[in-house]
């Protein structure tokens, strides 16, 4: 039965801590209409299976407006009857299970239902909602938790159709003419088992029945297969005729072939041999023009390697003039530079070249000093512009071994809470930022993780060597008793997100005070209490401590008190580093003015050589002008032999081109003989191995040599000639053959050979097999109708035995009413289909008449109709499983005790009820309902309507 339910965003009632308990008796919904009694009645149907609720609403019809997910909870009771647990057999060993249905939309925009089934209590239906996944162990497809229904509690098919029944449905069940009422009792209270065994057994007689049908085509089959065998038999006669009159034609066919080779073969030869002489005469042109192609060539080559010595030499002239040039333009460069630079030194004014590097060196060493603190102002600057960045996007400041860990936790797919997202400052008390998480101090890393998370997070931690705690929820235990102290608590200044997880960690904040002075400290230490100020001096019963916070992390005021800070420190750091900027451009500016002046002093002193080297570069320019005027005699004569070679070449050319004429002809002319000469061969070899194919096949005809060698003389027989004397051909002949041939096919059958006698013979054995074979059947035929008679005389057993039970039932319950009841069981046919159940009860002492009869009013009805359901689903039996009814308003349309009389009913009964319950006057007369729950409807403006007021025990009310 169930013990308790609870839901989320079902209809418009609200969200509660503890969920609403229910009675092992009758539950009621009490409420005007409108104010959610169905809502609620129906969330309890669709946990035991229903598909249909009122007014033909869908299940989703129920989900709170504006919401795209709900969930439904049920408890069932799992405890111990007659040594046995109800969810024992699908292994469930709790005292309690919970079953859990969530209601949602897909990403396809229709609606689904998942549930879910855990063995114990469960609570955390947002849990569920937000994280599925970690609740896939107990999750069940819908098949699969009715199955566990029936199985556990026997709620079946039939149980969820009269749970689906309407109050007008319901009360109109006194009306079912009797087999309609026996069916319904049958499906309620009578063992399946029966009535699928004698199911079973009329299909398999059915079946045989079928057997022997088909066994009889069967024979008849056979019997006509016998005659269509005789009928093959006789014409494989003729296709054996048929086959000597083709091996006969194939034999001339034959000796034909073998005669167009051999004739064939002796006409290539002779057109081979006189391929043979043309290509003698043909091959002789190519060697007397290849011989003056060799000349050709050689002549070729002299000029060739002549024109190249010219183009070498040519070469040479050129670079060597190019060489000259290039000279001649460096010494002419060289020599205006040199005069340039005498000049420039002979206006420089000597100075002391020492004390001049002395000066320059320790300007040198300023700019190194300067360069390095530049290069550290650098990355100072860079840091401070990065956690600036950091800050204008609203990211929390964590240390960087924080930051990597949570990246860390994230990829492995780790939910956790760090204890500083969880935590912040209230606005007004902003001043203590700094002194709270100083005081905090690793502390404000403290990951936390759920349990299934638990090893694998402490397993990264070792890995990455993260120095904070890692650690599970804690909720807070209870809160122990304090002095009344006039200052606010660390505690007391923090909002706290997620208390059910981390407010076990911050407890002891709760005995730290913040002050304002140290005098103020030093009096709370003095009373034993500890305190801390907003500077962060912390003082304790261990004395006095300085804590100073590195970066505020804790909240949105963290964030700004840090960009704050932020923007402070870059400010200065900029205005440091222009300076250092500046300064070393200066610095930079007069050592190359030092450089430049040391550079010229050393130069005076080479001045002297400058102007030797000016007189000695002057010189040599002489000397190249001459060899560039020798150069360019040489290159006249050179070039005037180019040309000389140029023309010897082209004449050459046009003769080799000839003799390549004379000669491509003649080779064109031998390949062409010696494909054909080619082709005549490869004909030969085909022919031959047609000779040798035509004298195999010759041969398995049984010819000898010596007849083989005759067949030229028997072709100019008459037998190879028509009635003019002209000569067959082997393509005649074939085509004789195929035709033939192809008489021969339409005589064949591949399913006919030589055992065609001996087919015919044991197709005459099979008909005599098949009329054994239809004889068993007809025997096995006759059992099964013995079995399936002994099956329904079961059957008829059984549904009597819980048809005498049901009546007694019924009259039992009628007594309760003050009535009289009778019932009996009509067998109108042996079908037990067509049996009817005749019933009849009578109210205030009168005569028993039929329940759908004239005779009751409509009071009486509805309370019979009732009793009608009652009674199948109760037993006096003691099952181990009590079952869970649902009745819609069963106290309408009756007075006030007729109504009171269905509730002793209800009481009576092993049953469970949920019932609904229009208020009124009378519930105060109402002595029957053990648990009440008062609906009430959503008022304007509100999101949820109330809770549900639940009243406890009957005759409270």
């Amino acid at each position: 039965m169930i013990k308790d339910f609870s839901s989320i965003f079902w209809g418009h009632l609200p969200p509660t801590k503890q969920p609403y308990q229910a009675h092992s008796k009758v539950n009621a919904f009490i409420g005007p209409s409108g104010h959610g009694k169905t809502t609620i009645w129906d969330g309890l149907r669709l946990m035991l299976g229903a598909t249909s609720f009122e007014s033909k609403r869908p299940f989703w019809f129920y989900v709170y407006p504006g919401s795209n997910w709900a969930i439904l909870r049920v408890a069932f009771w799992n405890l111990s009857v007659d040594k046995r647990r109800p969810f024992e057999i699908e292994g469930y060993r709790e005292d309690q299970v919970t079953a859990c249905c969530q209601i949602y939309k897909t990403k396809q925009d229709s609606w689904t239902k998942d549930y879910y089934l855990f063995d114990g209590e469960f609570n955390e239906l947002t849990d569920l909602h937000k994280n599925p996944k970690a609740y896939q162990k107990a999750q069940l497809t819908e098949t699969e938790y009715l199955r566990k229904l029936k199985n556990c509690l026997g709620i079946t098919k039939e149980f969820r159709n009269l749970m689906s029944m309407s109050p007008d449905t319901v009360r109109d069940v006194v009306n079912s003419n009797p087999n309609k009422l026996f069916n319904l009792i049958f499906d309620l209270k009578g063992t399946k088992t029966y009535k699928e065994r004698y199911d079973e057994s009329k299909a398999r007689l059915a079946q045989e029945r079928i057997n022997i049908q088909v066994a009889q085509g069967e024979l008849s089959d056979a019997e006509r297969n016998y005659k269509e065998v005789k009928t093959k038999a006789e014409r494989f006669a003729e296709y054996q005729r048929k086959t000597q009159e083709v091996a006969q034609n194939e034999l001339q066919l034959r000796k034909l072939e073998y005669y167009e080779a051999e004739f064939q073969i002796e006409k290539n030869g002779n057109e081979a041999d006189l391929i043979e002489e043309q290509l003698k005469q043909e091959q002789e042109k190519v060697f007397t023009q290849t011989a003056q192609l060799e000349i050709l060539k050689s002549k070729l080559q002299i000029n060739e390697q002549q024109s190249l010595d010219c183009s070498n030499e040519e070469s040479e002239i050129n670079e060597e003039s190019k060489s000259l040039n290039t000279q001649k333009g460096r010494i002419e460069t060289i020599l205006k530079n040199l005069e340039i630079q005498i000049e420039r030194l002979e206006k420089i004014e000597p100075q002391d070249l020492e004390t001049l590097i002395q000066l320059r060196d320790e300007q040198s060493r300023q700019i190194d000093e300067l360069r390095l603190k530049h290069l550290e102002k650098v990355g100072e600057l860079k840091e401070a512009r990065n956690r600036l960045d950091e800050l204008d996007k609203n990211k929390i400041p964590y240390k960087k071994d924080v930051k990597e860990f949570r990246k860390v936790l994230q990829e492995a797919g780790i939910d956790y809470l760090m204890l500083a997202d969880a935590i912040s400052i209230r606005p007004e008390m902003r001043k203590w930022q700094e002194a709270v998480e100083a005081l905090l101090g690793n502390n404000r890393y403290r990951i936390i993780v759920d349990s299934n998370h638990y090893l694998d997070a402490k397993r990264l931690q070792e890995c990455y060597e993260y120095g904070s705690r890692v650690c599970l929820p804690k909720a807070e235990r209870g809160s122990a008793d304090k002095p009344p102290i006039n200052y606010p608590t660390v505690r007391s200044v923090l909002n706290i997100s997620y208390p059910e997880k981390v407010e076990g960690y911050l407890k002891y904040l709760d005995g730290i005070y913040l002050v304002d002075t140290v005098e103020e400290g030093h009096e709370m230490q003095m009373r034993g209490l500890t305190s801390i100020t907003a500077r962060g001096l912390l003082q304790d019963n261990d004395g006095a401590i300085y804590l100073k916070y590195h970066n505020l992390c804790c909240g949105k005021l963290a964030v700004e008190q840090e960009k704050i800070k932020a923007k402070i420190q870059h400010e200065k750091l900029m205005e440091i580093f222009e300076e250092l900027e500046q300064t070393l451009q200066n610095l930079t500016v007069q050592l190359n003015e030092w450089n430049q002046v040391i550079q010229n002093q050393e130069e005076l002193k080479n001045l002297a050589g400058i102007q030797d080297e000016f007189l000695e570069k002057d010189l040599g320019l002489q000397t190249v002008l001459t060899d560039i005027l020798e150069n360019e005699k040489r290159y006249q004569a050179v070039k005037q032999k180019t040309e000389e070679l140029n023309i010897e070449k082209i004449n050459l050319k046009l003769k080799e081109s000839e003799s390549n004429n004379i000669k491509g002809d003649a080779e064109k002319e031998i390949r062409k003989l010696r494909t054909r000469y080619l082709t005549l061969n490869e004909e030969v070899i085909g022919l031959k191995k047609s000779l040798a194919d035509a004298i195999d096949k010759l041969k398995k005809f049984q010819l000898n040599e010596e007849q083989i060698q005759f067949i030229s003389s028997e072709i100019q027989t008459p037998a190879f000639s028509d009635l003019n004397g002209n000569r067959f051909t082997s393509k005649y002949f074939n085509e004789k053959l195929n035709e033939l041939r192809e008489e021969q096919r339409d005589l064949y059958d591949p399913s006919v050979n030589e055992n065609i006698v001996t087919v015919v013979k044991a197709q005459e054995g099979q008909v005599e097999k098949l009329k054994e074979r239809l004889d068993r059947l007809e025997k096995e035929r006759d059992e099964w109708e013995e079995q399936c008679r002994d099956l329904l005389d079961q059957l008829k057993n059984h549904i009597k035995g819980i048809m005498k039970e049901y009546i007694a039932e019924f009259q039992i319950l009628a007594e309760l009413l003050k009535a009289i009841g009778k019932g009996k069981l009509e067998e109108i046919t042996p079908d037990p289909e067509t049996w009817e159940l005749h019933l009849a009860i009578g109210f205030d002492g009168k005569k028993p008449s039929p329940i759908d009869g004239p005779d009751l009013s409509s009071g009486q009805k509805a309370c019979t109709s009732l009793m009608l359901l009652l009674a199948a689903l109760n037993s006096q039996k003691g099952e181990k499983v009590s079952p869970i009814m649902f009745l819609d308003e069963p106290k309408a349309r009756v007075d006030d005790d007729r109504g009171n009389e269905i509730g002793q009913l209800l009481q009576v009964t092993d049953i469970q009820y949920f019932i609904t319950h229009q208020q009124g006057e009378s519930l105060k007369s109402i002595d029957w309902i053990d648990h009440a729950y008062s609906c009430s409807a959503r008022e304007v403006g509100q999101q949820f309507a109330k809770p549900l007021i639940f009243k406890r025990a009957r005759r409270s009310i």
